[in-house]
Order: C-alpha cells, then sequence, then structure tokens
C-alpha cells in the first residue's frame, strides 16, 4: 500500500483505537477485524492491540487475528497490556506477570515490536520504596521471559488505566525514572507516551530528554490543557510536538509513531489528530 511517511526515520503511523473503547471492550458489539478496516481506510500503516480487545490467547485465535490484520496492508505496532506490578496481593502480582508472559507471546505471534508495560497503581498506604522494589522485581521478572520471544517490553510513562481505581504509581516524572534507573542493566526500552506528564503537571519535552535513548514506541496523544485529563485532537492541544519531533529526529529514531486520541470528536478526531502527526514530523527540524 502507499505509505505517508515524511521519511524513512520512522517504521510508520499506528494508532490505538481509544475512541471505540466501549464498543470493543465494554460492550464487545465491535470485532476487532472492524477497525482494522477503518485503520487501513484511514491509510494507516500499523495499529496497536489492546489485551482487552483480544477474545483469546490461543494460538490459531491470533494467527487468524495477523492475517487478518496482514490482509488490510497493517502491522501490528504494540500490543497494549497494563500490569499492576506495585499491587501488595503477591497473588495479583503473579496474575499480572501470566498476562505479561501471554502478551508477549501474542505480540510475537502478531509480529509487533514491543508489549507496553506499566509500573502498576498507586496503592493506599504503600510504602514509595515498596513500590519501587516490587516496580523493579516484577519488571525484570518480565523481561526475562520477553528475552525468549524477540518482543520489546516497553515501560511507558502512564498515567491511568481503566480499569483501575487509582492512577499510576510512576505517573510523576521522578518515579518513572527511579524505576527506569533500576532497570538500566536489562533489555527495557520506553513507550514514550507525549502528553501523560502534562495531567500531572510536568513537562514530556523534559522527560523525553532524559529517556530518548530508550524510545522504541511513540504515543502521539494531546491535552486540552494542563493538568487536564481530557484528550485533545493530537496536534491541536498544548503538547508541544515540533520540540518532541526534534528530539526524536536528532536520534534518528525508527520506530513508530502511534496517535492516541480518545476525545469526543470521534472518527473526524482521529482523521485530524493522523493528518497533524504526519505533518507535524514532516516540519519538525532534526
Amino acid at each position: 500500500m502507499t505509505t505517508h511517511r515524511a521519511n524513512d526515520q520512522y517504521k510508520g503511523l499506528s494508532a490505538i483505537p481509544m475512541i471505540y473503547f466501549k464498543e470493543m471492550v465494554l460492550d464487545r458489539t465491535m470485532e476487532p477485524p472492524q477497525w482494522f478496516d477503518i485503520a487501513a481506510g484511514l491509510g494507516l500503516e500499523a495499529t496497536e492491540v489492546h489485551d482487552r480487545y483480544l477474545r483469546s490467547y490461543e494460538p490459531r485465535y491470533l494467527e487468524t487475528l495477523a492475517e487478518q490484520i496482514q490482509k488490510g496492508g497493517l502491522a501490528v505496532s504494540q500490543v497494549i497490556g497494563a500490569a499492576d506490578f506495585t499491587n501488595p496481593d503477591s497473588e495479583r502480582r503473579e496474575a499480572a506477570l501470566t498476562t505479561t508472559r501471554q502478551n508477549l507471546d501474542a505480540a510475537a505471534i502478531l509480529g509487533a515490536t514491543c508489549v507496553r508495560l506499566t509500573a502498576g497503581q498507586e496503592h493506599s498506604g504503600q510504602p514509595h520504596t515498596e513500590g519501587v522494589r516490587l516496580a523493579v522485581d516484577g519488571m525484570q521478572r518480565a523481561l526475562e521471559y520477553a528475552e525468549t520471544t524477540g518482543v520489546f517490553l516497553a515501560y511507558e510513562n502512564h498515567y491511568k488505566d481503566y480499569f483501575w481505581p487509582a492512577p499510576d504509581f510512576s505517573r510523576h516524572t521522578a518515579t518513572f525514572l527511579e524505576i527506569l534507573d533500576g532497570l538500566r542493566d536489562t533489555s527495557i526500552k520506553v513507550n514514550f507516551d507525549c502528553s501523560n506528564q502534562v495531567v500531572n503537571g510536568e513537562d514530556p519535552v523534559a522527560l523525553l530528554r532524559q529517556v530518548r535513548e530508550y524510545v522504541v514506541h511513540v504515543h502521539c496523544s494531546d491535552r486540552v490543557a494542563p493538568n487536564a485529563y481530557p484528550h485533545a485532537v493530537t496536534g491541536e492541544g498544548v503538547v508541544d510536538y515540533p520540540a518532541i519531533f526534534e528530539l526524536l529526529k536528532v536520534i534518528d529514531y525508527s520506530g513508530w509513531l502511534s496517535v492516541e486520541y480518545g476525545g469526543d470528536e470521534g472518527l473526524d478526531g482521529l482523521r485530524r489528530s493522523i493528518q497533524n502527526v504526519r505533518r507535524l514530523w514532516s516540519s519538525a527540524s532534526a
């Protein structure tokens, strides 16, 4: 299919179908192949696959899904998970590890570059040092398995999962960097989200400067205002995309750019987000 990439530095443009989260995850009235058709129609080169969209981890199901994705001329940029490694309950931590391993196996079948990894929730009453210890331990164990699959684990500067009652333990820059430092001798990578620091009143550009050598996948999201959660159309909110893309070009970033739009403008908002990301990447200086 025809590519719309501005240059050959990055692999192409992907997207997360957040505008169909209710239909695909909560109500299950929309099957993944319906989204794949929409993604192809939007001119995307790839899609992300959330583990909540999956109907099974059976290899045959995943192989069929891979065939459906490829039929539309798409690749899979990333499988999205939301591990709660900071959970004080050891059984829940083990369940998070099991799901992460399943996601890695699924990613290998789907041909994904990476699996999105999170530290876990901020659990009430948990000492900071204990949260860091549990997050690092859980991720290290997941990384050991990842190395057998050929799939990267990409730690995200994450804000909150839909199904979590509390925000991410490592949503603030200092904690994210503390955990990442604890993994410095591993194969850990980063899924950099361009707007999550904005929700915390922090600077995503400052974070990117410190983690850019780890970045293997990028979530191109935006917010309507500082300290605000609602999504803006990517490129029409408060995120400084020229600065972010300039930093990525300086390091010859060669991974995926993935549009994450969950705002109230639906498919039109997603379409504009895609157009804006292509334009902003093309115009960014290296």
